[in-house]
């Protein structure tokens, strides 16, 4: 077992070490154009649904003061409202997608190359499974790797957006509870935040054993994988092979077992803490709405921005399954990378023409 699939290693130092081995694919003399065009398109479309979204922000405060209105006539208007708004989302939604998946397969492609390099190069010292490593956790380390920038840069963007918009709410007159006038400035916002943190904080506490569960599972499934590819190469399965395959069936079904005893424990915190979020915001938003201080309108844009912001830093606990197959898979990579960093890439005669970019230069 190398340094980087021990548990010690910390997630700075996967972070650190990945980025040394692929960060290439995006300052590479031929590849970085491509690769940054590709990522500046992601993120101006990522900011034109943050832009919709608090378009519908306000749009729910201005239907619902329509309905307290009973105005048959801006209810109509905002029914055209909204439909603008929804073709707009699936533009942005399907453009970002087209962006990703372009970024992902391009990313994978060079690093590929990369690694098969130094698997050819130094064939002797490589670690078990290359090939899986190679086919497999290089995919899911560079896609995870994309899906995740990608949703971090959309919740960081929407938190700077809809952290103004909760303050400004909260700014109305004192509300009277149980007597006694309340007014604290950014209130929402405040409560916002501690809601979130606390979720946050129970689910990673929760969720800590994936990591190393999801590695034992990806190693022993690559294991499995190879086993049977011997077989199948040996065109035969005595009685010693099928024992050898049950006998890897069984550790990968338990570490299948310890996996999903982990994602169980993260999915009875995680659900609980969305669950309570989508009454929460309302009853948070109630009291002004009964003192009078505050429209219909404004309770639904309130409670709609409490979510936005909630959900947005709540991005750790949402991704935490991801972020533990990103940092299992990722280590698995470091090390293959490791047996033979200087090793030359192999390029291929004629790349195929679904991959966007080249292979990489030299290391």
């Amino acid at each position: 077992m190398t340094p980087t699939e021990t548990p010690q290693a910390t997630w700075r130092a996967t972070v650190a070490q990945f980025w040394a081995l692929a960060g290439g694919f995006w300052t590479g003399a031929e590849s970085r154009r491509r690769a940054l065009g590709t990522a500046g398109a992601l993120m101006l479309l990522a900011g034109s649904e943050v832009a919709l979204m608090l378009r519908f922000n306000t749009w729910n405060r201005d239907l619902f003061d329509a309905l307290e209105r009973r105005d048959a006539h801006a209810v109509l208007l905002q029914v055209g409202v909204l439909l603008a708004i929804v073709g707009g989302f699936c533009i942005a939604s399907a453009g970002q997608l087209l962006c990703r998946r372009r970024l992902a397969l391009g990313w994978r492609a060079w690093l590929g190359w990369r690694l098969t390099a130094g698997w050819i190069g130094a064939r002797d010292g490589s670690p078990g499974n290359p090939d899986g490593r190679i086919a497999e956790d290089a995919r899911v380390a560079t896609e995870e790797a994309v899906e995740l920038a990608a949703s971090l840069f959309h919740a960081t963007m929407t938190l700077g957006i809809f952290v103004g918009v909760l303050w400004a709410l909260s700014d109305h007159p004192p509300t009277l509870l149980g007597g006694v006038s309340f007014a604290l400035p950014g209130y929402l916002l405040w409560l916002a935040v501690l809601y979130a943190l606390l979720g946050m904080t129970v689910a990673v506490l929760a969720g800590r054993p994936l990591v190393r569960s999801t590695d034992h599972r990806q190693a022993r499934e690559a294991d499995y994988r190879a086993a049977l590819v011997r077989v199948r190469d040996a065109d035969r399965a005595g009685r010693g092979e099928a024992g050898l395959l049950a006998s890897l069936f069984g550790d990968l079904a338990a570490v299948f077992e310890r996996q999903s005893r982990a994602f169980a424990r993260l999915e009875f915190f995680v659900c609980a803490v969305t669950r309570v979020g989508f009454g929460l915001p309302y009853l948070v938003a109630t009291p002004a709405y009964l003192a009078g201080v505050a429209s219909l309108g404004w309770l639904m844009q309130a409670a709609q921005a409490f979510q936005t912001v909630s959900e947005a830093l709540r991005w750790p606990v949402q991704h935490m399954p991801r972020l533990a197959t990103w940092r299992a898979s990722a280590e698995r990579v470091i090390a293959l990378a490791a047996v033979a960093p200087q090793a030359a890439p192999v390029v291929p005669a004629a790349e195929p023409e679904t991959v966007p970019l080249p292979a990489p230069a030299a290391p």
